[in-house]
């Protein structure tokens, strides 16, 4: 079934952005018996704990670490897994096996995954209590000075300021003269909406919300920041430089997505060509045998060791089969992780997220794109049996040869590791 571009790749809002998040567990929502489709929405409240379980430990993250795969680990999680891997290492990841080098400060320089550690935050904020924790007013505790004698318990979360109220100060948030704040009660969950209302802080100056992206840099940064640092890059405010990067991502979501569906079809060819040749195996079993019959006693050694040689090469393409059909399959479950993972964020994450994670997005496509085993040939050992024509006391009963890419004959010897 044919799928539009629409279809598997819908377009971003403008308030929609990227981040570097894993979303392989919600792999079953996007898979359908009549092909690969996208998910028509992606429930934030019901993938939530989900999102923010780390694949080694399955506990909340504890300082999300993303690879460049895109896949995101608790960073002693990742210290456990590559105890001994000194920086420029080659590391495994331990979901799609894709390799990346160590940073050369170490396991600790990968990126924090800013989009998890938000929605760690958002789901603690909204919930304090699930995490066994009983806080007070943050804000009456400013007004008393630090004193934390007769402050009331929090009721509410005010994700304005990011500061747990209680009930009185809830209201006075919510009803300020510059512009009421979003302030939710403890234990509801927190929205999209709500996730998107959310400012993001610029890293160099705390108090600064980000508004602009360097496209130089490729980072979100502040006002203050693009006088002091970036004033002679090229930068754009956050919403529409996610925007252009959003077409970008689309097209590599869209090849992506078009690659998915080759690799069936490379999967059937090799079903297809290993039928073909253990059919022919079949058949040139009875060659070799009845060939065998009529040196009688003579030629019963030599044709176990013909016998013998063919299954060898059995095994061998066999298993050269079965190793092609498992590379595809950690293909497609990286290309799949990949797609669900960039419309899931290009849809519920913030402008800041997406130009965050463009670049990572696009260089991960490209690498998924190049992958070898999807230009691998598809083709059997054209094997034929060649009977002999003298009486010698090797080769009695024949030879194995195997025709090349030009149809010309070659000689396998006795050593079956020429098949390969």
């Amino acid at each position: 079934m044919a799928l539009s571009p629409t279809c598997l790749t819908p377009r971003l809002g403008r308030n929609r952005s990227i981040t570097l998040v894993l979303v392989s567990v919600v792999m079953c929502d996007v898979f359908r018996s009549d092909g690969f489709v996208m998910a028509d929405a992606f429930d934030l409240q019901r993938h939530g704990s989900d999102l923010t379980k780390c694949p080694i430990c399955l506990e909340d993250f504890n300082d999300p670490k993303s690879l460049p795969c895109l896949h995101t680990f608790c960073l002693e999680c990742l210290r456990s897994h590559c105890r001994e891997k000194l920086p420029g290492d080659e590391l495994l990841c331990p979901v799609c096996r894709n390799n990346c080098p160590v940073p050369e400060a170490g396991i600790s320089a990968f990126p924090l995954n800013f989009f998890i550690n938000d929605l760690l935050f958002a789901q603690k904020a909204a919930k304090p209590a699930a995490y066994g924790d009983l806080l007070l007013c943050d804000f009456c505790i400013e007004l008393n000075g630090g004193k934390r004698n007769d402050i009331p318990l929090v009721t509410k979360y005010c994700v304005d300021c990011s500061q747990h109220v209680c009930e009185k100060c809830g209201e006075i948030h919510a009803k300020m003269k510059s512009g009421g704040h979003l302030v939710i009660p403890l234990g509801e969950e927190m929205s999209e909406e709500m996730m998107q209302l959310s400012k993001k802080h610029c890293q160099e100056h705390k108090d600064e919300i980000v508004k602009i992206y360097c496209y130089d840099c490729k980072v979100n940064i502040c006002a203050m920041c693009c006088v002091l640092k970036h004033k002679q890059h090229n930068f754009a405010v956050i919403s529409e430089a996610a925007d252009k990067l959003s077409q970008d991502i689309d097209k590599k979501v869209w090849a992506v997505t078009d690659c998915l569906g080759g690799i069936h079809m490379l999967e059937e060819q090799w079903e297809t060509e290993e039928g073909k040749f253990l059919s022919e195996v079949e058949k040139l079993e009875v060659a070799v045998r009845e060939k065998g019959e009529e040196k009688k006693k003579l030629i019963d050694n030599d044709v176990d060791k013909l016998v013998q040689e063919l299954q060898s090469m059995k095994l061998n393409y066999s298993k050269e089969v079965k190793g092609n059909k498992d590379k595809l399959q950690t293909t497609a479950v990286a290309i799949q992780s990949y797609i669900n993972y960039a419309n899931i964020v290009r849809k519920k994450g913030k402008p800041e997220d997406l130009t965050h994670a463009a670049d990572e997005l696009c260089t991960r496509a490209t690498t998924l794109l190049q992958t070898d085993i999807l230009s691998k040939s598809v083709k059997a050992p054209d094997i034929v049996f060649v009977p002999t024509t003298a009486d010698v006391n090797v080769n009695l009963v024949g030879r194995w040869t195997r025709k090349n890419s030009t149809g010309t004959s070659v000689l396998c010897y006795r050593d079956s590791s020429s098949l390969n």
